[in-house]
């Protein structure tokens, strides 16, 4: 099971294969910039002085739209690193507040690949934050090795990918059956957010990351709840409110649209405001006393309630859609993303990650929504020499 005796809560690596990669990550750490090693107590990476102040959140409080990239292979951080636009780059449409997310679950990833691009992505991004979005395997020469970028000093926070193809991984044996009852759900949730904060507490220059989820949209699940539990698990940063939720949120966007969208996201908010129980009342029925069972809402103390500016929400599309297709990233047009995103935003969202290749983001930002947001690849935004 997640956060077993592989990775204690005090944060002891007791990972033997962690042995086999020293060499390599040595090698790794040699080539980071300079600047890399010396990681902020509240971020992960420590811009260079040009930059401005991170947000405490995935998003800041005001200009609140915030672009979470999906990144699979070092092609593509050379796509988001290019600033030419002649010739494919899309670096120019990056804002500071933009977070690059490395997908270490894509294929043949591995942690040398991933150091590699988290590394091109540094140095074409300095101000930039970096995640790893990692499985739940315990493998570190396969992709999905829950450790991916522990070590990097340039990454700001590692998140778990919480979904059946990731529960059940070969290099994790005895894991019981994936479950969606959230009471199951929640417990192993809680113990894998423990060892996996450990993991990062106990090893140096993964100290000043976060730690994160990215967890199915499913009826019934208390995200407030998980959002809760992942700020307990960041409070040794210094702050009550650091814990970063990304919730799948993309087959709400492909299967209904813009408007049920944003109905998702306003009851996602929601749940950051209110506890919602479910609790049994007496009722007359045709003049019979019957017990029903109803759901109710109790609003969360605020020193209790998680940062929303922490909630990322995602949208998967692509340039060339299928809408014959089961799935939301080959069935969802750039059209009906751009509409997403502009409906998520009215009702309270900031971040987004975007589930999409380069030339899907590229056909995205051309949607008018998306252009206002994030006009025209600016010359201002290319680091200087």
């Amino acid at each position: 099971m997640a956060g077993d005796s592989r990775t204690s809560p005090r944060g002891r690596l007791a990972l033997a294969s962690l042995g086999a990669l020293a060499g390599a990550l040595a090698l790794l750490f040699a080539l980071l910039p300079p600047d890399a090693g010396a990681a902020k107590q509240n971020g992960g990476i420590k811009a260079d002085s040009n930059c401005p102040a991170l947000p405490t959140g995935l998003a800041p409080k005001s200009n609140r739209f915030t672009m979470l990239i999906r990144i699979n292979q070092l092609v593509n951080a050379n796509t988001w690193g290019n600033f030419d636009t002649t010739t494919g780059g899309l670096g120019g449409y990056v804002r500071p507040q933009d977070i690059f997310v490395i997908n270490t679950r894509f294929n043949d990833s591995n942690p040398i690949l991933a150091n590699e691009i988290a590394n091109a992505l540094r140095l074409a991004h300095p101000c930039n934050r970096i995640i790893a979005l990692n499985g739940m395997g315990f493998d570190p020469t396969r992709a999905g090795y829950a450790y991916t970028l522990l070590d990097n000093p340039g990454v700001y926070a590692l998140m778990t990918d919480f979904e059946p193809m990731d529960w059940v991984d070969s290099s994790a044996p005895g894991r019981r059956p994936w479950s969606n009852k959230f009471k199951v759900a929640f417990k192993r949730i809680k113990k894998w957010d423990r060892g996996l904060a450990g993991a990062l507490a106990g090893n140096p220059p993964g100290a000043a990351k976060r730690s994160g989820l990215v967890p199915l949209d499913l009826s019934g699940w208390s995200y407030g709840q998980i959002a809760q539990d992942l700020d307990k698990k960041n409070r040794r940063l210094g702050g009550r409110h650091l814990g970063p939720l990304s919730i799948q949120t993309q087959d709400t966007c492909a299967n209904s649209g813009a408007g049920s969208f944003g109905a998702k996201i306003k009851a996602l908010l929601q749940q950051y405001r209110f506890k919602f129980i479910t609790k049994k009342v007496t009722v007359k029925v045709k003049g019979k006393k019957k017990k029903r069972k109803v759901r109710v809402k109790r609003k969360l103390k605020k020193r209790a309630r998680p940062n929303p500016l922490n909630l990322s929400v995602q949208i998967s599309f692509s340039n060339t859609p299928n809408p014959n297709s089961s799935m939301a990233i080959t069935k969802t047009s750039a059209k009906t993303a751009a509409a997403c995103t502009q409906s998520a935003l009215a009702k309270g969202a900031g971040a987004i990650f975007y589930f999409a290749s380069p030339d899907s983001m590229r056909l995205l930002l051309q949607q008018p929504q998306i252009a206002a947001l994030r006009p025209g690849a600016a010359a201002a935004n290319k680091p200087k020499n």
